[in-house]
C-alpha cells in the first residue's frame, strides 16, 4: 500500500506521514462594516491554494487507504479521521507494537542461522523453505550479503546436500548463485 500510495505522489504518502493539513487562518483587516452590520466574529483569511492541494491530498490518501482495506478489518478503521490514524491503526494490527517486531526479528535470525534441510524434503523445497526465511529478514531491514546467504543454505543442506555443495564450491560460483 505505502509504495501505491507514494506512486500517486509524495504529497499523497506526506498526508499519511504528517497527518492532517490543517490551515492556518488570520483575522482579515476590515473597514467595520461587519462590525457595524452586527457580526461578532471578525473576518478570517482564506486557505491558501498550497492550503487546499494539501487538503486534497488528506482526502485522497484517506480514501485510498480505507478502499485499500479488506471487508473484515473496515470495523476497526471506521472511526478514524485521518490517513495517518488509519495508517498507525492498521500498521499495529498487522506489524504488531515495536516489542512484537523485535521478537519476529529475533525468530527469523534464529531460523536463518539454524536452517537445516528437513529429512525427505526436496532441495527445491528446502530452498523454497529457506527463501521465505531471508525474504522476512529482508522486510525487517536485515539484509545478508549473497556470500552469506548462500553458504548458510548450502551448510543447512547437511550431509544430503554434499553432492551439491562440492560442485558449487568447486566452481567458485558462491556468490553468483
Amino acid at each position: 500500500m505505502e509504495r501505491y500510495l507514494r506512486r500517486l505522489g509524495r504529497d499523497i504518502w506526506r498526508s499519511v506521514e504528517e497527518g492532517l493539513h490543517v490551515p492556518v487562518l488570520t483575522p482579515v483587516q476590515t473597514d467595520g462594516a461587519a462590525t457595524r452590520l452586527g457580526g461578532s466574529q471578525p473576518a478570517m483569511s482564506h486557505p491558501t491554494k498550497d492550503d487546499l492541494n494539501k487538503m486534497e491530498n488528506d482526502v485522497v490518501a484517506f480514501y485510498e487507504i480505507s478502499c485499500g482495506v479488506a471487508p473484515n478489518s473496515f470495523d476497526i478503521i471506521i472511526n478514524c479521521k485521518s490517513a495517518k490514524e488509519i495508517w498507525d491503526v492498521l500498521k499495529n494490527l498487522y506489524e504488531g507494537s515495536e516489542q512484537a517486531q523485535d521478537k519476529k526479528l529475533t525468530t527469523t535470525l534464529n531460523d536463518f542461522n539454524n536452517f537445516k534441510a528437513h529429512t525427505g524434503e526436496s532441495l527445491e523445497d528446502s530452498f523454497k523453505r529457506f527463501n521465505l526465511i531471508v525474504t522476512k529478514l529482508s522486510n525487517a531491514g536485515t539484509i545478508r550479503n549473497n556470500d552469506e546467504t548462500n553458504l548458510q543454505f548450502l551448510n543447512g543442506l547437511g550431509r544430503h546436500g554434499t553432492t551439491t555443495k562440492m560442485i558449487v564450491q568447486g566452481d567458485r560460483k558462491i556468490h553468483s548463485l
